[in-house]
């Protein structure tokens, strides 16, 4: 209560309730966007890591056909009767659809334009997201304006989004993709409890079709969505409409996971759709077939490695911090005797980490919260559970655990009084999140990554000597 009664409380009451401008920097960092993932601009029609699979598969999927060319999928083939299969969601294939009708001279080349469009709708979502948590805080409009800007960049930069978007391989795509419809429909779903009419109607379509998009770019993001559904049904039996308001909710994301399943079937012959015993590389099918693709055995392990363990290493040229593969030797629970998450979640996005902890306490400490919010962040925290039972490690898995952690992050928001007492650590942590990520992530895109196309290593490297010389 003291610090609530120190906290810079609005006293006019004309600006109490009104949402911090947060429209201005997004439109700047949606700008920053398109540089990381064009460098620059110099690359926007570009051929990245197994790109032109997902070209393949929009072709197969115009004729009824599950399969993918052999040659656009090569190494991550999986052979199914003697056919070619990919394990990769389809959206980002569906898209490519009306991308080639349009212009057919951009076949293969369309994953950093695909990938900056996730980018916004990721980025459009969180800025959503922060002013409806923002709005009716206590705290004064100047601070508002100053912690969700400030959060703002947090997101963009001290995130896994710069890597996503800096290497719009085939393995990041449908990632940033999920990420993206997995934070609109988060948005969504806190609209579906607060309106009426034509409205609610609305933004239950809009969660529905986010749903849907997330379980078809990828699954461990849409699951979580498609039992968050039934949630937000139950609440719509006593409500006027309850008729309509249900089948605008449940036909489209019906129809989304009916038609996931039907091409898991047609492509590998059952509803999973993990398809492993299928691939090409022994190592990996072996592996699986002995110790599991998931096993909860490796959850605390792989906890320890994306939180805690994995930090930049200091050097003296720039960017001056090194990302490398690091030594995780457990012959029995990974695949590989190392690690690719390069900087854990407590150096690269600490931000998000503090704020969701603070929001996990408020979960369960009423009015702040409610039994529907412990639903959804049970919900959303199995995405964690699977992703980390996983035989592999990679940075970019970290993106999986940002729908949970902005969900708690949104919980601590809604709280003044929390807020209040960590503001201005919270912008010392985005300040160290942002320089720790976005320089470990320029590092591992210049020494590491075998998936960033040639070019692209040489326009980073080249702005690092620049760097360098400067």
């Amino acid at each position: 209560m003291a610090a609530l009664a120190n906290a810079p409380v609005q006293d006019n009451r004309v600006e109490e309730h009104r949402p911090p401008q947060l429209w201005p920097v997004a439109l700047l960092l949606a700008v920053v966007f398109w540089l990381i993932t064009t460098t620059g601009g110099r690359h926007v029609f570009i051929q990245d890591m197994l790109g032109e699979a997902y070209d393949s598969q929009g072709e197969h999927l115009l004729h009824g056909d599950p399969g993918v060319s052999g040659d656009a999928i090569r190494h991550e083939v999986m052979i199914v009767n003697g056919k070619s299969r990919m394990y990769f969601g389809p959206f980002p294939a569906l898209l490519r659809i009306p991308l080639n009708l349009v212009y057919p001279q951009g076949r293969g080349q369309w994953s950093r334009i695909s990938g900056f469009c996730a980018g916004i709708i990721a980025l459009a979502s969180f800025t959503a997201l922060l002013k409806r948590a923002l709005r009716f805080s206590r705290l004064s409009l100047r601070w508002r304006n100053w912690l969700g800007n400030i959060c703002l960049i947090g997101f963009a930069l001290g995130s896994p989004l710069f890597l996503l978007l800096a290497d719009v391989s085939i393995y990041h795509e449908a990632i940033i993709w999920g990420l993206a419809w997995s934070l609109a429909a988060l948005y969504f779903a806190g609209r579906c409890r607060r309106r009426k009419g034509a409205s609610l109607t609305r933004s239950l379509l809009v969660f529905a079709f986010c749903a849907g998009a997330a379980l078809l770019s990828r699954v461990t993001f849409g699951l979580p969505l498609v039992l968050i559904a039934p949630l937000l049904a139950l609440g719509l039996l006593r409500q006027p409409h309850r008729a309509l308001n249900l089948t605008v909710l449940l036909l489209p994301l019906g129809a989304a996971v009916l038609f996931h399943l039907g091409l898991n079937y047609a492509k590998f012959g059952d509803l999973v759709g993990a398809g492993i015993q299928y691939n090409i590389n022994p190592v990996q099918r072996e592996f699986a077939a002995k110790h599991g693709l998931f096993r909860l055995k490796r959850v605390p392990y792989s906890l320890a490695d994306y939180f805690i363990l994995r930090r930049p290493i200091l050097q003296p040229r720039a960017p001056f911090l090194k990302a490398s593969q690091q030594s995780y030797n457990y012959p029995k629970l990974y695949v590989m005797p190392f690690t690719e998450t390069y900087s854990s979640l407590i150096w690269c996005s600490s931000w998000i980490v503090l704020g969701a902890l603070v929001g996990i306490r408020f979960l369960f400490k009423p009015p702040c919260s409610d039994g529907l919010d412990r639903a959804i962040a049970l919900l959303l925290f199995t995405e964690l559970i699977i992703v980390s039972s996983f035989m592999g490690l990679a940075q970019r898995y970290l993106a999986e655990f940002f729908p949970f952690l902005v969900f708690c992050f949104v919980i601590f928001l809604r709280c003044s009084s929390a807020v209040f007492r960590v503001r201005y650590l919270v912008i010392v942590l985005v300040a160290a999140s942002v320089t720790i990520n976005s320089l470990a992530t320029v590092s591992w895109l210049v020494d590491v990554d075998a998936n960033t196309p040639a070019a692209v290593r040489a326009s980073w490297k080249a702005l690092l000597q620049r760097a360098g010389n400067s």
